[in-house]
């Protein structure tokens, strides 16, 4: 469930349905259940927040993509490294 600060635009995820259910709508309308309105509004800045990490990420591997690909390699074989030592360790010689 979601929880939106209508000033700000700030969202945050509960688990908790409770926790993002104000005893009286935000909006104004009235109601004291899930206000249509203000669903479409956490809808919105859940919506955009995700478009600006796409964003993101699509300039982090422009920028930093060939570094990244050789940390991510560096520790992909260490941690393959430690996994084979751990199985031949146990007997096992398979991944």
């Amino acid at each position: 469930m979601n929880s939106c600060d209508t000033k700000t635009g700030a969202c945050e995820t509960s688990q908790t349905p409770q926790a993002s259910c104000p005893s009286k709508c935000p909006c104004g309308c009235g109601c004291d259940h899930a206000c249509p309105m203000h669903m479409w509004m956490c809808s919105f800045h859940e919506a955009k927040k995700s478009v600006q990490v796409d964003i993101l990420k699509a300039k982090i591997q422009k920028a930093w993509g060939p570094k990244l690909e050789k940390e991510a390699t560096a520790v992909f074989e260490a941690m393959e490294a430690k996994w084979k030592s751990m199985q031949a360790v146990n007997g096992k010689t398979r991944i």
